[in-house]
């Protein structure tokens, strides 16, 4: 009987490690919905951290919230959260990302006034710096709701960066890009 219970504990171990192993090497598309899926399943704060970002509005578009932005500019967005420093309650700083795939993304060159930057079938990633203190989620100062805008702290799209405390244009481009759709 001893061995038996052996033989399925070991079984066991085998088959979680192959799905460790399997969900380690998925490419991001599928990695980040699986993610937000046991986020919002497993994780308390995931909703009370997570609601008012995807509720809030894209700056200069007061009718688009950010999920719904996601949601038609991309494929298979999904909505996670990383533990910055957090104590028992869960209160304290996170990071919030809204990743979408297969997006295409184009707007004017700043250089040039004759060419555009084009991002194919891209990765479009949106980091939210936010600090949750009870019921209350703060980017900032400033308190975060739903039908309020936010701002993404930085935009990537492929590999590229856009901060909103950069000079450059392509920031608030790529949310009127992505608003657009």
């Amino acid at each position: 009987m001893g061995n038996k219970i052996a033989r399925i504990i070991l079984g066991i171990v085998i088959i979680a490690a192959i799905l460790a192993g399997v969900y380690v090497i998925l490419p991001g598309r599928y990695k980040s919905p699986l993610t937000a899926w046991f986020q919002s399943n497993f994780n308390s704060n995931y909703n009370s951290v997570v609601g008012p970002i995807k509720d809030a509005t894209v700056p200069k578009h007061k009718d688009k919230t950010f999920d719904s932005v996601m949601t038609a500019a991309t494929t298979s967005p999904a909505w996670t959260i990383k533990e910055i420093s957090v104590d028992d309650a869960g209160n304290g700083m996170y990071e919030v990302y809204a990743d979408g795939y297969k997006c295409t993304v184009t707007f004017e060159n700043e250089n040039t006034s004759d060419s555009m930057v084009t991002h194919t079938n891209a990765h479009v990633q949106l980091v939210f710096r936010v600090n949750k203190n009870g019921t209350e989620i703060t980017m900032g100062d400033k308190e975060v709701k739903a039908g309020e805008k936010a701002y993404p702290d930085e935009i990537n799209v492929d590999t590229y960066t856009y901060k909103k405390t950069d000079d450059s244009t392509y920031y608030q481009k790529t949310l009127d890009f992505l608003a657009g759709q």
